[in-house]
């Protein structure tokens, strides 16, 4: 029941997120307090889109930008525009990125 809710508002959010940006966040706030009252993982796709430094909805091309890095180890960097926060998932050898 709060996986649905939690996928449900995460949906809302990223279509209403280009007209009204502040409900979105309030709808990612809104998920986030439900995954911890009812001890709920927030699945991986909809984890990736918040930001850890200001809780705030990461959207591609207005809120966050992902490059991919080839410092130590090839990774795409997404950057939260909001607070400047980076976010680093590893990519593979074959080009895909971990799980």
């Amino acid at each position: 029941m709060a996986k649905e809710r939690i996928d449900i508002l995460f949906r809302q959010a990223l279509t209403i997120y280009k007209q009204h940006p502040q409900l979105a966040d309030r709808y990612v706030e809104h998920a986030r307090r439900l995954s911890m009252r009812y001890k709920v993982r927030i699945p991986r796709r909809w984890r990736l889109l918040v930001c850890r430094k200001c809780k705030g909805l990461m959207v591609p091309g207005f809120t966050s930008y992902a490059r991919i890095r080839q410092h130590r180890e090839p990774h795409l960097a997404i950057t939260c525009l909001k607070c400047g926060w980076v976010k680093r998932i590893p990519i593979k050898k074959g080009g895909q990125a971990k799980p």
